[in-house]
């Protein structure tokens, strides 16, 4: 899951799945970088002009669906909308 794109739905500590956190990155278009268990990902992002890199804590596991996808790191919960192909090329 390199280079694919989405949309930041929802970050959610992993001891309190149900309680929302880093309100500010909800929304945000970014794109996946070494997004595979085991591994330490990468969100990239554009804010502003400026190229912003979020690095993610060691990945446990990875939930797929067609335009879904939920990354669950060490510490937190991730849920993407995985932006379609044709989208991707225009941003």
């Amino acid at each position: 899951m390199n280079n694919d794109a989405a949309i930041i739905e929802g970050i959610y500590d992993i001891a309190f799945p149900e309680v929302p956190t880093s309100l500010h990155r909800w929304g945000r278009v970014v794109w996946l970088q070494d997004i595979e268990v085991g591994s330490k990902g990468k969100l990239l992002s554009l804010e502003e002009g400026v190229s912003i890199s979020t690095n993610l804590s060691r990945i446990t596991n990875i939930i797929k669906t067609l335009d879904q996808l939920e990354v669950h790191t060490q510490n937190s919960i991730y849920k993407l909308r995985l932006l379609p192909r044709e989208l991707r090329t225009k941003l």
